[in-house]
């Protein structure tokens, strides 16, 4: 398993083995027969497989993507071991999830690497269109590009982690729902079973709510239970992990902090993210640098960014909701802490921690509301 994660394609041009060069040729044979498509296609998947697509190879190509700010996120078998943090099997393409006005950079940054458009297949099903590439004429490594409008569409995403490296991939509920739309193969019941582990221990988070902001909320980023917040902390300890204990450590923290006032004024963006700026911003970063000393191997988003951010998100897809500007600035107050966790497809405030007075004061002010 080693070499098959540490191999790397060059950029310089890509070689398959002869095996795979004679099954290639084989396959182009296939395709040329005078028989109806479903058994030729039949034909085709028991003559020839995909070349490995390796670990290094696919963080090439997200480190390429990243460069040119295309927004995009890792699905399929790639998108599992994301999840799970590690390679559970061998992978035969990588699949793309990219927001649709980013398709044409991302075809660049593709041709720059040596892939060259392949075919596409249109569906009416979400994720299911897709644009195919490889970087062989008839024996390359393959990668599928689906195209998406994110801010059209109902979709979470999340960050994963392959080789130790952060890449944003489809959330498990996600995933879980692609799989459930075609015919399951021995992969695809291993995919579905790693995932539902995975569900089972899914992190909790830590947010301020910002009730007050909820008319500026795109669709694109409303989720079921979760209100409009401030993150201070995601991914959080797993769900099952939090007990009395932790809970009565989060109150104590929550207590030394004092309920403040902020602005929310200015619009920001990340890949695909629109988002509004908290002002003043030091408050919610003392929060979180709390949080992390007190979990240190608990970062935010995994430890993928360098500097803590704190946002708003309003809308995916990179496209601010319509009239957003005319309904800012917005005063609000943060009040209090929420720990919520997922269940059945949903978000759920398991307890809330008043900030109270400073304990320098002699007086902590805070209580923890079980929900």
């Amino acid at each position: 398993m080693s070499d098959y994660l540490n191999t790397s394609a060059s950029k310089r041009g890509y070689r398959p083995s002869a095996l795979y060069l004679l099954t290639g040729w084989l396959n182009v044979l296939v395709w040329k027969l005078p028989l109806p498509h479903r058994p030729v296609a039949r034909l085709s998947a028991t003559i020839y497989r995909n070349p490995p697509m390796h670990a290094q190879d696919m963080l090439e190509i997200m480190s390429a993507l990243g460069d040119a700010q295309v927004s995009c996120w890792v699905s399929g078998g790639w998108g599992v071991d994301a999840l799970v943090g590690r390679c559970t099997r061998v992978h035969r393409d990588l699949d793309l999830v990219v927001e649709h006005s980013h398709i044409s950079t991302a075809i660049a940054v593709l041709d720059e690497l040596g892939y060259r458009e392949w075919y596409r297949s249109e569906s009416d099903v979400p994720l299911f269109s897709r644009i195919v590439f490889r970087n062989h004429d008839v024996a390359g490594q393959a990668i599928d590009l689906h195209p998406l409008d994110v801010s059209r569409t109902q979709i979470e995403f999340t960050m994963g982690e392959i080789e130790g490296i952060a890449v944003p991939c489809l959330s498990v509920a996600v995933q879980l729902k692609a799989h459930a739309n075609y015919k399951k193969r021995w992969r695809d019941r291993a995919d579905i079973a790693l995932m539902r582990g995975i569900g089972e221990r899914a992190a909790s988070t830590l947010i301020v709510p910002v009730p007050e902001a909820d008319g500026l909320l795109h669709k694109s980023a409303r989720d079921a239970g979760m209100p409009p917040h401030v993150t201070l902390l995601y991914p959080f300890l797993q769900a099952a992990s939090v007990d009395e204990d932790i809970e009565a450590e989060l109150e104590l923290l929550f207590a030394g902090a004092r309920a403040f006032d902020f602005e929310l004024a200015d619009v920001g963006h990340f890949p695909g993210i629109v988002y509004l700026v908290p002002e003043p911003e030091d408050p919610f970063v003392a929060l979180t640098e709390r949080l992390i000393e007190r979990w240190p191997d608990h970062r935010p988003y995994g430890g993928a960014f360098k500097d803590i951010v704190p946002h708003l998100t309003v809308a995916h897809g990179g496209r601010a909701p319509r009239g957003l500007s005319g309904q800012l600035p917005l005063r609000a107050r943060a009040e209090e802490a929420w720990l919520v966790t997922r269940a059945g497809g949903r978000w759920v405030r398991r307890a809330s921690f008043r900030f109270g007075q400073s304990p320098a004061n002699g007086d902590l002010g805070a209580s923890a509301e079980r929900v």
